[in-house]
């Protein structure tokens, strides 16, 4: 039995719907363990009613209510500040928890050498159909591009990346990062950036698939952008990550010739938006791209991108 402590931050934006379950859930899963946590929700300036319904229904969770909308990367950071804790247990509001998820990944970080440890991912499944929709993802070069290639597996093994909305993150490291880059507001691909700087030092994350949580799935991202909003953010920021994370020249020069081929042959479901609009949408942030690429290529210290993926 390890000594570390533990706490649980959840950033919240009008999780109205979902938010009872979810802290409902958290809170026995961390009764389970037998240990003290303090359970921090930060409230990104909701203008629903999820606010006052977790001060009525949970008088023992930290509310802390921000004046102005930062979106989920910042309200993270505040969050992650705000507590004292080792180790946090990291949650999306519109999660439902197994009883013993904060068991699984506990007993999962002692069996592991946590010096060398940043975060312990967890398997999500479909709140409504309950099939997997997170597992573990290697870092794979595809098209021009670093992309998610998924794989599940029974036992616990290294990702390359894992999902901020369901995970135990070590908290010093996660500060020592800087957190979540803002180049992502208002958010997707920010855990993934985060990941893979952690392997740039040396650090481990891994995939615990006995730690199980129902997902809503871009609950409150859905709502506020609708499919079409939601869709660019994703390509447009998954851009962004390549931009500032490709530090082999090779493999960007490659990512260039490769970039007008997909934009013009890419076909996209009904309502999605195309890599056309994610690229011009991308440019508006080039600058700060380039500006984090050249602070990370200072870093002399990191391992070069060909040496985190896996290539063929």
């Amino acid at each position: 039995m390890n000594n570390f402590t533990y706490g649980v931050l959840i950033p919240n934006w009008n999780g109205e719907a979902y938010i009872e379950r979810a802290l409902g859930s958290v809170l026995a899963a961390a009764r389970r363990t037998g240990r003290v946590m303090e359970v921090v929700v930060v409230d990104d300036a909701s203008t629903d009613r999820s606010p006052e319904l977790i001060e009525k229904s949970f008088p023992g969770v930290r509310l802390i209510r921000l004046a102005q909308n930062v979106g989920f990367g910042r309200a993270v950071g505040i969050g992650m500040a705000a507590l004292a804790a080792e180790w946090v247990f990291l949650l999306n509001n519109d999660l439902a928890l197994q009883s013993d998820f904060c068991e699984r990944l506990i007993a999962t970080l002692g069996q592991h050498d946590p010096e060398g440890l940043f975060a312990i991912g967890a398997q999500t499944r479909d709140w409504a159909s309950q099939a997997p929709n997170h597992s573990g993802q290697r870092a794979a070069w595809r098209e021009g591009l670093i992309v998610q290639e998924p794989f599940d597996s029974p036992e616990t093994r290294p990702t390359d990346f894992f999902q901020a909305g369901a995970c135990l993150v070590n908290r010093a490291r996660f500060l020592k990062l800087g957190g979540f880059a803002s180049i992502y507001h208002p958010g997707y691909w920010e855990d993934y950036d985060l990941a893979w700087q952690a392997r740039r030092r040396g650090w481990v994350n891994l995939y615990e698939p006995l730690a199980v949580a129902y997902h809503w799935g871009q609950g409150s991202m859905r709502r506020r952008y609708g499919e079409w909003g939601v869709s660019l953010l994703v390509r447009r920021n998954h851009l962004l990550f390549v931009w500032a994370n490709l530090s082999d020249p090779w493999l960007l020069a490659r990512h260039f010739l490769a970039l007008p081929g997909q934009v013009l042959r890419q076909t996209t479901r009904e309502g999605e938006a195309g890599w056309g609009r994610a690229l011009l949408a991308a440019l508006g942030r080039l600058p700060a791209a380039l500006r984090l690429r050249r602070k990370r290529l200072a870093e002399r210290d990191g391992l070069p991108a060909a040496e985190l993926l896996h290539l063929k």
